[in-house]
């Protein structure tokens, strides 16, 4: 009993502590706001920093006999980082016979948003045999990376990525002059997966190297990609026989439940849900864009003790006794931020921080 007693103080403890940080962490976000320009500036910059780079800012997956891509866990990082002022994390939740579970957890400091994500990725093969104990290391691994880079294109508005992941694409394929040399060299990597020159061309549906474009390097490249990020493996990303990729093609359609098909032209309704979704993305990037010009929020009251700010105090005591103190640290030395006679050394302070 004595024992779980002192787990439950420890527990408590360290969520006062983990709280005090967020609180800290979000008082210097608002004191120290994210310049839109310069990280749409940086992050160009640093996904196109060279070809290695911009290839692994982007994947592609089989599907419905064609590939689709999208940003990568490398890309992800890089917004990340140029977006400043998040905190992202990712771990394995639990584990199964079948699966393995992950979560992925992005926060907005700035804006005070928070988004967890989980990945579900199996460890058993195509026979239902469990992977041995190094491949489920890796599958969990590849399922972190996955929910984490989920989470933060949750948080980093989709706008501010396309452009980016549009230059990358070009940028990782190169120019015209260099397209014999480039579709040899992705392909003759592509090889060292263990792959034929046979089943690369399946994919994308050629007879022959010297029929390969710019577009078919490109989702090559992206192929890679996701394999080497644990997206897909090398079985699913190159079939055997073109009809083997067009069967599994139609399974992972048909496993994406929403999901629309690439083969079959959009319907009315599809059309206009699209629409609805873009009108709905652009709302959302004017309203991101609007808070970060206006700049850190001016709270009511701020706390001398922990120097969080705050709207409403805490009152503690009962009768005459009652006192307001802070609803963070619980601390009574507390000033108005719309009085600044009552607290010129409070405001002193926060200026020279």
């Amino acid at each position: 009993m004595e024992n779980q007693t002192e787990a439950n103080e420890v527990v408590v403890a360290h969520r006062a502590i983990e709280i005090v940080e967020i609180e800290s962490q979000i008082a210097t976000a608002k004191r120290y706001p994210r310049d839109i320009k310069i990280f749409k500036e940086k992050l160009m910059s640093m996904a196109n920093l060279d070809q290695e780079t911009a290839e692994g800012c982007y994947y592609a997956l089989p599907r419905g006999g064609k590939a689709i891509d999208g940003p990568s866990i490398r890309l992800a990082e890089i917004a990340l980082s140029c977006y400043q002022n998040c905190v992202a994390e990712a771990d394995v939740l639990n584990e199964d016979d079948r699966f393995i579970y992950a979560q992925g957890q992005c926060r907005d400091l700035e804006n005070n948003i928070s988004v967890r994500v989980k990945v579900r990725r199996r460890i058993t093969n195509r026979d239902g045999k469990r992977f041995n104990d190094d491949m489920i290391a890796v599958t969990a691994n590849a399922a972190c990376a996955i929910a984490l880079r989920n989470a933060i294109f949750k948080i980093v508005p989709g706008a501010y990525l396309k452009p980016v992941f549009d230059k990358c694409k070009k940028t990782a394929v190169g120019e015209v002059k260099s397209l014999a040399n480039k579709r040899a060299e992705v392909i003759k990597r592509l090889m060292q997966f263990g792959v034929t020159k046979e089943r690369i061309l399946n994919v994308i549906s050629r007879k022959s190297t010297d029929e390969v474009t710019f577009d078919d390097v490109a989702i090559l490249i992206g192929l890679g990609t996701a394999i080497k990020d644990g997206d897909t493996t090398v079985e699913e990303a190159f079939p055997e026989t073109f009809k083997e990729a067009k069967e599994k093609s139609e399974e992972n359609i048909k496993a994406q439940a929403g999901s629309e098909s690439i083969e079959k032209p959009m319907t009315k309704a599809q059309k206009a849900a699209r629409t609805r979704k873009a009108n709905k993305q652009k709302k959302e990037l004017a309203e991101v864009e609007a808070r970060d010009k206006a700049g850190p929020t001016k709270f009511l009251f701020a706390c001398k003790n922990c120097g969080v700010g705050f709207d409403k105090p805490k009152i503690a005591g009962s009768g005459a006794k009652q006192v307001a103190i802070c609803p963070h640290c619980l601390s009574k030395n507390i000033v108005s931020t719309e009085d600044e006679k009552k607290s010129p050394d409070f405001m002193q302070e926060d200026d020279a921080a």
